[in-house]
């Protein structure tokens, strides 16, 4: 039977796919920094391992064939972390990884973290694994959860368009790929919402369905980080926040992608029938 490796169990994604394919008739294991936070899944065994080339991330990957791999927590050495857990997955014999990537992942974005994705993926290709990376446009729960806390969305974003997905959706995606992982190898599917809304149409929709005040507030990208120095922070950090918003108004989280119903049967959740949910 495949041994399936499964990274950020104890994270947002990770968690929500895990409890997606606990009680299916799979051979898993939990690969977590913090085992004691991991769930606690019967028939599963949580193995310790960071993302790094040492002999406890190689013993915890040895014997998988395929490994789930979560993208580490955005830092300046996210990169790096990456390139060492890759090599220490080929050291352990993984044949298969399962990425999750960005939306129009390429060296050249204009959100800042969508480069490191690019460059994820080609590491991933030249160290000669079957893969399947799942390129996630912007989560709604973002700007969902922007809206609850601040009655507001505001930055740079002009009127483009984002096809923003659920979070959830992702998660389901993930769990039925990893039930039959041969189906969908080699392949890159982009997860997006049914709709491209801009931030505006956005802010409204929220407001009209919870009956909030949600404004949107256009900035200058000069403006965009000055309002976030309210929030020390490294630059790399503001340039990845600001460029979320300058990527929309770009175009380049635009269109609309039939991979999650091609996955699911089924189409992929709306931000109005999200926040039936969300109440």
């Amino acid at each position: 039977m495949t041994v399936i490796a499964l990274t950020g169990v104890t994270g947002h994604l990770g968690g929500l796919v895990a409890q997606a394919l606990d009680g299916k008739s799979l051979k898993i294991r939990y690969l977590a920094r913090r085992p004691e936070r991991a769930p606690r899944t019967e028939g599963v065994s949580v193995y310790q391992a960071s993302y790094e080339y040492s002999r406890e991330a190689i013993e915890a990957l040895r014997g998988s064939d395929v490994l789930f791999m979560v993208s580490a927590s955005e830092s300046p050495t996210r990169l790096e972390e990456h390139k060492a857990f890759i090599d220490s997955a080929k050291a352990a014999g993984v044949r298969h990884i399962i990425y999750t990537s960005f939306y129009h992942a390429d060296l050249q974005a204009t959100f800042t973290l969508a480069q490191t994705h690019a460059a994820t993926e080609n590491y991933i290709k030249e160290k000669g694994f079957t893969y399947t990376f799942i390129r996630d446009n912007f989560y709604m729960d973002f700007f969902v959860d922007l809206a609850k806390e601040y009655r507001e969305i505001k930055g740079p974003a002009g009127q483009g368009k984002v096809s923003a997905v659920i979070r959830s959706d992702v998660a389901q995606v993930v769990a039925k790929i990893l039930e039959d992982p041969r189906s969908w190898e080699n392949q890159i599917l982009d997860m997006t919402g049914p709709e491209e809304l801009s931030i505006q149409e956005i802010a409204d929709v929220i407001g009209q369905e919870l009956g909030w005040q949600v404004a949107y507030v256009p900035e200058t990208v000069e403006g965009a980080y000055e309002s976030r120095k309210a929030w020390p922070a490294e630059d790399w950090e503001y340039d990845a926040w600001v460029s979320t918003y300058t990527a929309i108004a770009k175009g380049e989280q635009a269109g609309v992608s039939n991979d999650i119903e091609r996955v699911l049967g089924q189409p992929a959740t709306s931000l109005q029938a999200f926040l039936k949910t969300y109440k």
